[in-house]
């Protein structure tokens, strides 16, 4: 899906380049309205009351209304820490969860960090087959597989041959999904580098690490988040994937409102904390998502996307976790904001369109 992405991508910001120059936009027909004001955390506020226009964010909802941006279920703006834009579309609304498949990889992401942070896990260097001693012997169990960090999971640098992107890959996550035991499974794939070295998609990976939280934590996954991420941020309920073993997937398919989302990002931006308390350590936040390895060409961090936006001579750094289709969460610390959508456009050259929603629309209302 990223692979299409990226090949598309650029010929969807020059086409859409030509029609959103707001000054040669029609008005628009939609009136902005404040998010309603639920007993679910978030503060609202109006654009102007954050130095927001209107105007660009307007003519976006009547883009999306019209199908010039295609397909979309959401859209949220947060800035300064209240919610000052909601939108849902094609019978869309605020109580539907989203299927958000490989965004679930950035949640996986914080509760690794969460774990560490309580020294369940005790560092990223940790050997990852020292986690799974009933399952020795593994096959392929080579010297290199035996230093595979937990670190290497997170970068996607395991070094088995393991490649969503090659669908020769014995790792590849359809050949996964066949087997019975997905844990099990890519543990016993071969290597082909050495960890560390080089970075493929892998979202077998992110299976196992699934796997380590549960061994590091003496809990199920969903009872870990509930505790320690769900509950805190006031989010429920959460509904995960399965895979055939019955324990959590947590490379995909988590079912989660945009709302809740939102707070996800703006945890992050808020350096790991919710309404005053530290859920995540600002030290693992940093961490995660600060460039850690290049990844189908772009930054990564720990399973979070990095990107800049340029604007008027600006540019504005940004870390992002996304899925098939269109689901994101973007922030742009520098200006203290934090995006979310989510979309119907499996496997489409345009999941990306939120990346052109912001370039041009979103950071032009900013004043």
């Amino acid at each position: 899906m990223c692979q299409l992405l990226k090949k598309y991508y650029s010929i969807f910001v020059l086409c859409l380049a030509g029609c959103t120059a707001l000054q040669d936009d029609p008005s628009a027909t939609y009136t902005y309205q404040v998010p309603n004001q639920l007993s679910d955390g978030w503060a609202v506020a109006s654009l102007q009351s954050q130095q927001m226009n209107p105007k660009p964010v307007e003519q976006l909802t009547d883009q999306i209304a019209t199908e010039q941006y295609r397909n979309i279920h959401s859209l949220l703006i947060v800035k300064n820490g209240r919610l000052v834009y909601e939108n849902y579309f094609s019978g869309y609304s605020q109580s539907v969860p989203e299927n958000i498949y490989s965004a679930t990889k950035s949640v996986t992401s914080a509760l690794v960090g969460i774990a560490l942070d309580r020294k369940l896990i005790k560092s990223l260097d940790e050997k990852v087959v020292d986690y799974f001693p009933l399952e020795a012997p593994l096959p392929n169990l080579t010297a290199a597989k035996k230093q595979m960090t937990i670190r290497d999971l997170l970068t996607m640098s395991s070094g088995l041959e393991c490649a969503d992107d090659d669908p020769q890959s014995p790792g590849n996550e359809a050949r996964m999904y066949q087997s019975a035991d997905w844990i099990r499974y890519i543990l016993s794939l071969p290597m082909k580098t050495n960890p560390g070295t080089k970075s493929n998609y892998c979202t077998g990976g992110v299976a196992v690490l699934g796997g380590i939280l549960e061994r590091a934590t003496g809990k199920t996954v969903d009872d870990f988040a509930e505790e320690n991420l769900w509950k805190p941020l006031g989010i429920s309920p959460i509904r995960w994937d399965r895979m055939p073993t019955g324990q959590v997937n947590t490379s995909g398919r988590m079912f989660i409102r945009p709302r809740d989302m939102a707070k996800l990002g703006q945890l992050f931006l808020n350096n790991g904390q919710w309404e005053g308390k530290q859920v995540i350590s600002a030290d693992w936040v940093a961490e995660s998502t600060r460039k850690q390895v290049i990844l189908r060409d772009q930054e990564y961090g720990y399973l979070w996307w990095r990107r800049d936006f340029n604007f008027n001579n600006k540019t504005y750094p940004a870390y992002y976790a996304s899925g098939n289709g269109g689901h994101f969460i973007v922030v742009l610390p520098s200006e203290n904001l934090v995006v979310v959508s989510t979309a119907g456009n499996l496997n489409s050259g345009i999941g990306a369109q939120i990346f052109g929603m912001i370039r041009f629309q979103i950071l032009p209302a900013l004043l």
